[in-house]
């Protein structure tokens, strides 16, 4: 089984890399690993990230599920490759105004063709806190002087190979990166599938649902689709395609967002999936291969 949800980091150089280049470098990583999980609407308490002994100037990080959970399991995955493709698009000087169709095309340059990626790493590079905290990475390896490459591998598959002599030119263009005031809180809005968990009839109590693996509750703002309730049937285990909001409020220790879980709303109900469409439930199985 190929280990998607890991990398390796490999320092190069003939001598000793001073411990805070290791502790600091790891820590930017860390909260980049935060900073994904949440643009993806997980909890960073809910992975753990492991990091292997050094050896010979590398050292692994690996990111896995807290839960014996195949969804959890599968974000990792995309959590690292995400981190992959961001840090592609640093060191390609390719981090200002990329499209999504810009993005797959680079990717696709590195045989990377998951079809998730290209909006999440869309979506976290236009966060300036991301790109920051990838230039600090090789401000870190440039502050030390044993440390004349960094290499970084996926599946044994090598992604980045960045000599020394071409840190400062990395550094540098991430001036041309607009630096703003990272706001305290923020609405996160987007296209969203939940499955209905219980139902609401009457008033505007929150119904519940499973989003991406986990329970929540939201309220409904869509006037239209209460329309619906009187003539449409609604049950548990049904699908709703909806858009979906959530407050998020920064956290400093973390340096990341974290979703308030009391502020799902749904603005707008834009289809309603039976589960008794067989072939529906099955699209939905996350065993389901077309």
């Amino acid at each position: 089984m190929a280990d998607n949800n890991q990398l390796t980091i490999k320092f190069g150089g003939d001598g000793n890399i001073k411990v805070d280049t290791l502790t600091e470098f790891l820590d930017n990583y860390k909260q980049l690993l935060y900073l994904i999980n949440n643009e993806l609407g997980y909890n960073p308490d809910d992975m753990i990230i492991e990091v292997s002994p050094p050896e010979n100037g590398s050292f692994k990080i690996k990111l896995k599920s807290k839960y014996k959970d195949l969804i959890l399991e599968k974000m990792g995955d995309l959590t690292v490759g995400t981190l992959v493709g961001l840090l592609i698009l640093f060191a390609t000087n390719a981090t200002q105004n990329k499209t999504e169709e810009e993005i797959k095309r680079i990717l696709k340059d590195k045989q990377i063709v998951d079809k998730e990626l290209p909006k999440v790493i869309y979506n976290v590079s236009q966060n300036s806190g991301a790109n920051q905290k990838i230039q600090q990475t090789f401000i870190i390896v440039n502050n030390d002087e044993n440390v004349k490459d960094l290499k970084i591998e996926r599946e044994e598959k090598e992604i980045i190979n960045i000599n020394r002599t071409d840190f400062p030119k990395l550094i540098n263009q991430s001036e041309a990166l607009e630096i703003e005031e990272i706001p305290e809180s923020d609405i996160l809005t987007d296209e969203a599938t939940l499955i209905i968990k219980t139902i609401h009839f009457e008033g505007h109590a929150k119904w519940a649902f499973i989003f991406r693996g986990y329970p929540i509750k939201a309220s409904i703002k869509d006037n239209d689709f209460f329309e619906r309730l009187k003539n449409e049937a609604f049950r548990k285990g049904d699908a709703l395609k909806v858009i979906l909001s959530r407050e998020r409020n920064f956290d400093e220790d973390l340096q990341t967002y974290i979703v308030d879980q009391n502020s799902y709303v749904i603005d707008k109900v834009t289809e309603h999936i039976s589960k008794t469409d067989n072939q529906i439930m099955e699209s939905h199985h996350p065993n389901y291969k077309k």
